[in-house]
């Protein structure tokens, strides 16, 4: 008897929404690739000092050369399967002899940069920008056009094709502007960056094992209710859900397992609740908050939210000794998830060494003494007397 329910042979993984080379892509098409290319240079000009940027463009000269057994006799790109990578002082470069490169490679190649421009005559990408150029119709390739954001007309053009609003339903909606309006470009691009932030969701952090303490840390009170109460409260004035991130015998506990992350990677710390936060929510950033933080305040989380960088993998406070970032009071940006898992695949499971030798906006906090943890009974006594006194 064959049965007719479905295996799914893998477990379902939350997906981020990603394009062949990251989140957040936008391709140029409809002209020649040296109007893209000269294009290109303008927007990076501009944008490079608001934006990690990165460019996706084909060039075959080299490579058939060496295909065709004429290329450069010195290069070690003459040998298949051969990796050279070269420090150019300001920037390193990295060449690989490799036919088949997956999108996969791709994406963590680029998962630094915070938007990716491709030469989409080549190239998919997510989202995209129509050049109307009437040496290039386009009316052979529209299923090259899947998500336009913007039409640009070349000079001497003044319309739209019947073509193209044939291909879009809401084409009226599509901005226009001329090839040579830059401001007007820059402008869009900026507006287009801003709607494609990632929302803040909440995490407080409560899983740990409270062995100090002798009694669950996320329990105890300072402010009238339960730690992990009002922590998850603060959050709530800045970000769109609040999530506790808890073990599973913690998640025993809950009634409402609706805002419970409970931990996917068992024993790993907080290292293991940022991941399994990411697991379920990918595309969105992840506000930490450890729960044994008493006398933090809106006061220091309007500072850190105001000062967020999404260009980095993250925005963090130094520690009270303005020696090293304080990760469990870190905003962490998508582009964190695959990087947490590069250092847990490295044997390494500390946050605070993840933000050490990452891209990350480090912040002096308003007040350090907010960062006071509470981890025994007597610590806890004296730090209740200390609130009472405010």
């Amino acid at each position: 008897m064959i049965s007719k329910d479905k295996h799914q042979k893998h477990v379902s993984l939350a997906r981020p929404s990603l394009g062949d080379y990251g989140r957040i892509e936008l391709g140029f098409l409809g002209t020649s690739c040296g109007i893209i290319q000269k294009m290109v240079h303008e927007l990076i000009l501009n944008l490079s000092s608001d934006y990690k940027m990165a460019y996706v463009d084909a060039d075959h000269k080299e490579g058939d050369q060496l295909l065709a057994g004429e290329g450069n006799k010195d290069s070690l790109m003459q040998f298949p399967e051969v990796t050279e990578l070269r420090d150019k002082i300001v920037f390193k470069r990295l060449d690989r002899r490799q036919e088949n490169i997956s999108v996969f490679e791709q994406r963590e190649w680029l998962n630094n940069q915070e938007l990716i421009l491709i030469n989409a005559n080549h190239f998919k990408a997510k989202d995209q920008v129509l050049v109307i150029d009437p040496k290039k119709p386009m009316d052979k390739k529209l299923g090259k056009l899947t998500n336009v954001k913007l039409f640009l007309l070349q000079e001497g053009q003044t319309d739209i094709p019947d073509c193209i609003k044939g291909h879009f339903s809401n084409w009226e909606e599509i901005q226009v502007f001329k090839i040579g309006e830059t401001n007007k470009i820059l402008s869009f691009i900026k507006d287009f960056m801003k709607e494609n932030q990632p929302e803040l969701n909440g995490l407080v952090l409560i899983g740990g094992k409270s062995t100090r303490m002798n009694r669950d840390k996320a329990n105890l009170t300072y402010h009238e209710k339960s730690q992990k109460e009002h922590v998850s409260e603060l959050l709530k004035t800045y970000c769109k859900e609040v999530f506790l991130s808890c073990n599973a015998e913690q998640e025993a506990g809950f009634d409402n397992e609706q805002f419970i992350i409970k931990d996917k990677l068992i024993g790993m710390g907080p290292m293991g609740g940022l991941i399994s936060a990411f697991m379920e929510k990918p595309d969105v950033a992840w506000l930490s908050v450890a729960c044994d933080l008493p006398f933090l305040s809106q006061k220091t989380l309007d500072y850190l939210i105001s000062n967020r960088n999404p260009s980095k993998l993250a925005t963090s406070f130094l520690d009270s000794d303005s020696k090293f970032p304080e990760p469990l009071v870190t905003i962490w940006e998508p582009r964190a998830y695959p990087v947490l898992f590069r250092y847990l695949s490295q044997g390494y499971s500390c946050p605070r060494k993840v933000l050490i030798n990452s891209d990350v906006a480090l912040l002096h906090a308003p007040d350090k003494e907010e960062f006071k943890n509470v981890n025994d009974p007597a610590t806890y006594e004296a730090v209740q007397k200390v609130l009472k006194k405010q």
